[in-house]
């Protein structure tokens, strides 16, 4: 959109300039935040929120786990602990149920020492070597087991000097290190599995069992301490869902097959592996809703998260963090488009208030035109511009202080003119009513003087009309044909009176000139006034010369009288309405300072335009009448008298009339007013009075 005003203008680049900046800083600024929060908030932050709206869920593979254990002879295999219950039988001990209690009194004693034995083992003051030779003693006491069996059962369990052997591992267990003195330091504790926990994991009631078969427990549970086995539930080892019942099953077996810690440890740990490998397999094809629902989830339409640790499957569902995270990229745009609507409201206000400063300045300026103009830097061109006005404000303010002084200086010179011819008339009157009996020629002397001052009166009043008139109405211009020659003429004849009364004679030179197209009654008025004006205004005794040169565009019409010059200064006011050069000589002459100013609006009217020059005692007023009716077609030309004053050929003839000293041609003038050489806009007024009647001079 195209602007008319440089403020406008510079306004525009500022804000948008602005505008467009802080748009691209805050983009980028956007953008590398983006990328600070998704690199170190968004992590935590989703973590955060994943672990609170979801928990991690091990798949369940006990029953792969079983199976798998199955086969490798830990579980399902009644044939390991019964090899011991058939080896007690051998040693006379019944198999029949419920004969544990005639030997419970030995068995609760076997018991005790296993437990001293435990206990020993973990004491850092007892030496390895003694509580294995505590425990065969305790053995070969009970006839549990011979030498060579207790032998069979440490073996790989002790070091040839008969120390705990480092290979023994468990979890959490510490390494232990032999001293000179063949000391050890203490093995961490082995919970001890009685003999009623394995018989109630073989699904046997203690009071129920054979002695045989008790004592084989109890033989396990002794193995179990000197293969320093364990399996603490939960254990990494096996899946969560595995029972005390499962794992006591599995380290009886183990003692029997005398796997040390290492070894169970590893086969638990493949074990576990393939079950979860198998489970994950199972699981895959399964539907969302089956899936969700084998993690023990209760969801339509999960979202799985899929973490594998060691061989070991964990799921959760995220389905809620998925849809908080969903929000991310809308919060995001929502924060962005806010961020671009706030920088633009700003600009928007800030644009705003440059309104407002101006509004400020504009009221400011208009309660005291003398305040300071005070504009933010942006608005330096509006600041100038005010600057401007008011310069042309306070100008304008004086010049119509002049003219209101002008007036009112009219008013009083009105008022008195008024006054006095009106007293005359009264005066006169009054003496004509009162007295009958005066001479004839008094009574017409005196009739005479009231019918002057009368006219004078009505000259007075007619010049305000007029110039009133022409001020609020369009002058309506009735063009016709007229000779130029019989124009000037006509007019000229009417000033005769008043010319002879000062001795002026009127010269009229209209050379070369055919007609031009005119209001012949309105353009009189015009010319009319101007001659009134010089001949009020000539020299006694002088000559005041008519000139009219014509071309196909343009007729000029000059009048030229010697007599006071004018200055520069009032020439550039002689136009202007109630325009009074003195007020000694307006009062002299009788005029009203309206006579130029309705000359004026007349040749306007007719598209033309009217000045004055005036230099060496010689006064020159210019007409420049459109010769056929359209100025709007003539181009621009320089005003000049065109030759047409030629008071010097006047005065020429009448030389002896003058004296010596005052016969001198005048120089050629160049109009002072001079106005733009276009043609001036018609300036519609109306006249709605006729020719002005024929006067004897003014007075």
């Amino acid at each position: 959109m195209a602007l008319k005003s440089e403020q406008a203008r510079a306004l525009r680049r500022r804000v948008l300039g602005g505008l467009i900046r802080n748009l691209v800083l805050f983009t980028g600024a956007f953008a590398l935040l983006c990328a600070a929060v998704e690199i170190f908030v968004v992590p935590p932050v989703a973590n955060w929120v994943a672990d609170s709206t979801s928990t991690w869920r091990t798949l369940n593979s006990y029953g792969q786990f079983q199976q798998i254990m199955a086969d490798e002879g830990f579980l399902q295999n009644d044939e390991l602990f019964d090899m011991w219950v058939i080896e007690l039988s051998d040693a006379g001990y019944s198999t029949e149920a419920g004969t544990l209690s005639k030997v419970q009194d030995d068995v609760n004693e076997m018991q005790d020492a296993i437990a001293e034995y435990a206990t020993m083992m973990s004491d850092p003051s007892v030496n390895g070597q003694a509580a294995a030779d505590f425990a065969r003693k305790e053995a070969e006491k009970f006839g549990v087991i011979d030498e060579t069996n207790a032998a069979a059962a440490t073996e790989g369990v002790y070091d040839a000097e008969g120390d705990i052997a480092t290979s023994v591992q468990g979890a959490g267990e510490d390494e232990t290190a032999s001293g000179e003195d063949g000391g050890s330091a203490a093995q961490p504790s082995v919970p001890l599995v009685s003999y009623e926990t394995i018989l109630a994991a073989e699904d046997i009631v203690p009071a129920d069992a054979s002695a045989a078969r008790a004592l084989a427990a109890l033989r396990a549970s002794a193995s179990i301490q000197a293969l320093r086995l364990s399996l603490a539930l939960p254990s990494p080892l096996v899946p969560p869902e595995t029972d005390e019942s499962t794992a006591v099953r599995i380290l009886v077996a183990a003692a029997v097959m005398g796997y040390s810690q290492p070894d169970l440890n590893a086969v638990l740990e493949n074990a576990y592996r393939e079950s979860q490998q198998q489970a994950y397999d199972a699981w895959i094809p399964l539907t969302p809703p089956e899936m969700a629902q084998a993690v023990g989830e209760n969801d339509e339409h999960p979202v799985w998260q899929i973490e594998e640790n060691n061989g070991v499957y964990q799921v959760r569902n995220v389905a809620t963090y998925t849809f908080v995270k969903s929000f991310k990229l809308p919060l995001a745009a929502i924060v962005f488009v806010i961020g671009w609507f706030l920088i633009i409201f700003r600009s928007l206000d800030k644009s705003l208030r440059y309104f407002d400063d101006l509004s400020g300045a504009v009221g400011t300026l208009l309660a005291d035109k003398s305040a300071p103009i005070e504009l933010p830097a942006d608005l330096s061109i509006a600041r100038n511009e005010l600057a401007v006005i008011r310069s042309q404000s306070l100008a304008d303010e004086r010049a119509a202080a002049a003219a209101e002084q002008r007036k009112n200086e009219l008013v009083a010179y009105l008022a008195h003119d008024i006054r006095t011819p009106l007293t005359s008339v009264l005066g006169y009157l009054d003496l004509l009513r009162e007295t009958t009996d005066l001479p004839r020629d008094t009574l017409r002397r005196y009739a005479d003087i009231a019918y002057t001052k009368a006219e004078r009166l009505e000259s007075l009043i007619n010049e305000f009309f007029e110039i009133t008139r022409y001020n609020l109405s369009a002058i309506p211009i009735e063009r016709e044909t007229v000779g130029v020659r019989l124009f000037c003429q006509q007019v000229a004849e009417a000033f005769f009176p008043e010319a002879t009364a000062r001795n002026i004679r009127i010269s009229i030179d209209v050379a070369g000139t055919d007609q031009f197209f005119v209001d012949p009654d309105k353009l009189a008025r015009a010319l009319g006034n101007v001659l009134r004006n010089a001949v009020a205004y000539a020299d006694p005794n002088s000559t005041i010369a008519i000139a009219a040169r014509q071309d196909a565009r343009w007729t000029t019409i000059t009048v030229a009288n010697r007599g006071r010059e004018i200055s520069d200064a009032h020439l550039e006011t002689i136009f202007e309405k109630f325009y009074r050069e003195d007020g000694a000589r307006t009062s002299r002459s009788g005029g009203a300072g309206l006579g130029l100013a309705i000359a004026k609006e007349i040749v306007v009217a007719h598209h033309g335009d009217i000045e004055a020059a005036s230099q060496g005692g010689v006064t020159v007023f210019t007409l420049r009448i459109p010769t056929r009716g359209d100025g709007q077609a003539a181009p621009a030309q320089p005003l000049a008298p065109a030759r047409a004053p030629r008071p010097a050929r006047a005065a020429a003839r009448h030389a002896e009339e003058r004296p010596a000293s005052r016969r001198q041609s005048p120089a050629r003038l160049n109009p002072c007013n001079a106005r733009p050489r276009s043609v001036p806009a018609r300036k519609p007024v109306r006249d709605n009075t006729g020719e002005p009647r024929r006067r004897g001079p003014s007075r």
